[in-house]
């Protein structure tokens, strides 16, 4: 399936969504997919276990076309944040496995885009940051609470205050990479990451298990009931 700015394609029980605009991968476009289109294609494909987000090429995604910030109206503008924002909370929500592929540079909403994933493998050679401080602006797309849900606050203001883009390495160090891939290429090591979640379990189970992690994250009491009964069913038949 191609929408917008990317690319949705399954192989197997995994699907691989890749930002393709040119060698920087830019988002021209806020919202690098049609949410509706995204959620219409899991439900027709049910098999799908987990979802990777990679580039096209060399890079992630250096974020924004920062052309445009001068020419934007600010009310289309703000419409297009507001579906990414809605895009990037779907995927966030999704009760699958989902991963980022990172190769080069995953900047700006690159990294929104990256931080809306459960897990991130980097390349060596990545760098990762948020550089919108430099052009006088913040990021638009839910990437400073979700970076200081996963780095806590001094790291995360430090990073976004300082516009700071980093080395995988560093990025590992600090916990906003999950992973450093042992090649020039993270794809590989990331669908062999997601592979070894995904064995020997149930979708019904890899549902389960996220869903009580995301409903915990966001405050429920009692976040894991019907849980165990869902798996006990599908085991037993009934």
């Amino acid at each position: 399936m191609i929408s917008n700015l990317s690319e949705l394609h399954a192989e197997d029980n995994i699907a691989v969504l890749t930002i393709g605009n040119g060698p920087k991968n830019l988002l021209t476009n806020p919202e690098f997919i049609d949410r509706n289109e995204l959620l219409d294609w899991l439900d027709e494909n049910r098999q799908i276990g987990a979802l990777v987000i990679t580039g096209k090429g060399r890079h992630f995604s250096h974020g924004a076309d920062v052309s445009l910030f001068g020419t934007s109206d600010i009310s289309e503008l703000s419409e297009n944040l507001e579906r990414a924002r809605d895009l990037l909370t779907t995927i966030e929500s999704l009760p699958i496995i989902t991963a980022a592929a990172i190769n080069g540079g995953c900047f700006g909403g690159g990294l929104e885009i990256a931080l809306s994933c459960q897990f991130r493998i980097a390349s060596p050679s990545s760098f990762l940051g948020l550089p919108e401080i430099m052009h006088g602006v913040v990021p638009g797309m839910g990437g400073m609470e979700r970076l200081y849900r996963l780095l806590g606050k001094e790291k995360a203001l430090r990073m976004i205050l300082q516009g700071e883009m980093i080395s995988a390495k560093d990025a590992y160090s600090i916990g906003l990479v999950t992973q450093l891939s042992e090649q020039k290429n993270s794809f590989d090591e990331t669908m062999s990451f997601v592979k070894e979640l995904l064995n020997g379990k149930s979708l019904t189970q890899i549902n389960a298990i996220i869903n009580t992690i995301n409903r915990a994250a966001d405050g429920d009491s009692d976040p894991s009931k019907g849980m165990f009964e869902a798996t006990i069913s599908e085991i037993s038949g009934k």
